[in-house]
């Protein structure tokens, strides 16, 4: 099986701070890769440098074979993320944020409204998809967070702390989700 991730050395600094220590680790296509560490160990920190919120101090990541340095572009086509923090227009509809997001990455016409059909089903919100986003619970926020990184299909998500604040049913839902799309679509996810 082939890497979609290398991460070599990775290395982030804040002044004297060292966040990221020199991390290194693989992701095999189709894997499910715990990140895990205490608050403060830097597992927001390297994620946002993998997928280009922030750029590295030091080492080397490629997604997909892309350096992350050189060639992000390439790179965030093949990754979604979905932040720990709430990235949605509270006043517009998932639908319409979803129709957003998806212009973002280029989707147009009959390719975004099957796309936005199809994630607004992988996180069970067809029902309420016209509502605005401000009217619902704190679980249905962070599926259409979700629904938002994956609008685009990326071949890798990155779900930084996607059940934080989330009741024990919403998180279930959000692991059940994350689980098909890794059996069903064959989708690696950090």
């Amino acid at each position: 099986m082939a890497s979609i991730l290398e991460v070599d050395s990775l290395v982030k600094k804040f002044g004297d701070h060292e966040a990221v220590k020199g991390i290194s680790f693989a992701v095999e296509e189709g894997e499910v890769f715990g990140l895990l560490g205490p608050n403060g160990a830097g597992k927001t920190t390297t994620i946002s440098m993998i997928t280009g919120v922030l750029p590295p101090t030091a080492g080397t990541a490629r997604v997909g074979g892309h350096d992350v340095r050189r060639e992000m572009g390439e790179a965030k086509k093949i990754n979604g993320l979905v932040p720990q923090d709430l990235a949605l227009y509270p006043t517009l509809s998932a639908r319409a944020n979803l129709d957003f997001f998806g212009r973002i990455y280029g989707l147009r016409g009959k390719a975004l409204r099957e796309r936005m059909e199809d994630v607004l089903r992988i996180v069970s919100l067809t029902d309420r998809a016209d509502e605005p986003v401000e009217k619902y619970s704190g679980g249905m926020k962070r599926r259409v967070n979700i629904a938002a990184g994956l609008i685009h299909q990326p071949r890798l998500l990155f779900l930084d702390e996607p059940t934080v604040g989330v009741d024990p049913q919403s998180r279930n839902h959000i692991f059940e989700s994350v689980l098909r799309l890794n059996r069903e679509r064959g989708m690696s996810i950090i």
